[in-house]
């Protein structure tokens, strides 16, 4: 048998897909570590995965409250149910950018772009 290139073959076309998926823009792949822990709170999921879109699409976090907050959930609470919301937010926010950094540093590939995030 030859080792001739199908273009057509359905596990070329299934590995050029997650290949793609993979693939950041400049080239890189995505760092596995980079995937959020299994013990975190569904909310705390949440931010971490907006987190890794920002830093992803390469924009900086200047104000997280406004960038991460659900603002549908917002208008429907009582004012001291918005500062509950807002400080819990904010804990969590700090929690999930600090374990964010320490798994982009750790990674091979991540320290490129760190300081978007950093304060």
């Amino acid at each position: 048998m030859s080792n001739v290139r199908h273009p057509s073959c359905a596990i070329r076309d299934l590995a050029v897909s997650a290949k793609k998926r993979l693939a950041k823009p400049d080239g890189t792949y995505f760092p596995s570590g980079l995937e959020p822990p299994s013990t975190l709170t569904p909310s705390q999921k949440e931010i971490f995965l907006k987190i890794r879109a920002l830093y992803d699409a390469g924009e900086e976090v200047n104000n997280p409250i406004q960038q991460l907050a659900d603002k549908e959930y917002m208008a429907t609470l009582s004012h001291e149910g918005r500062q509950r919301y807002i400080l819990n937010l904010c804990a969590d926010y700090v929690e999930m950018k600090r374990l964010f950094l320490e798994r982009l540093s750790s990674s091979p590939t991540g320290t490129k772009r760190a300081s978007n995030l950093a304060p």
